[in-house]
């Protein structure tokens, strides 16, 4: 055990060694990754969305959306709805309009998501970075955000 004496020799065998077992962890998952999105590709999910334009008509609903799974809340609502968005780097799309319906300060979209612990939630991310579930039920509000907090969806 000679070899064992030159410090230069253990630490290479070290660092291959993790280097192998690192490279075959990696291959694992890429491959259980893979996997799972070709036989996720093509199901179809089910969203109830719900869109309020805050001027005193009642809430549209498109109730039982087919959407792939994967999409997110701006892929439903493209289904549905004539949107218009802009893409801010590292944050997401933000709303400017649904179907004509234009932000003016101090109204914007906002977006909700129904909980059964604690009803109407607002939105924790950008539209484009929520991905549904299926039977979801989600909601864009029409509203003026300067009342704090906001309120919820009627």
């Amino acid at each position: 055990m000679d070899f064992l004496k030159n410090e230069w020799i253990v630490v290479t065998l070290v660092i291959l060694c993790w280097a192998s077992v690192a490279s075959l962890t990696a291959g694992y998952y890429y491959y259980q990754y893979t996997d799972l999105l070709v036989k996720t590709k093509e199901k179809t999910i089910h969203v109830n969305l719900g869109i309020n334009y805050g001027d005193g008509r009642p809430t549209i609903w498109f109730n039982g959306t087919e959407a792939k799974m994967g999409a997110t809340l701006l892929d439903v609502t493209m289904l549905v709805a004539t949107v218009n968005f802009t893409v801010y780097q590292g944050m997401g799309a933000f709303m400017n309009s649904i179907n004509g319906v234009a932000n003016s300060h101090p109204y914007y979209w906002m977006w909700w998501m129904w909980t059964t612990w604690g009803g109407w939630v607002e939105g924790p991310v950008a539209c484009d970075r929520y991905v549904v579930g299926d039977d979801e039920t989600l909601f864009w509000y029409y509203e003026d955000t300067s009342l704090s907090p906001l309120p919820k969806p009627l």
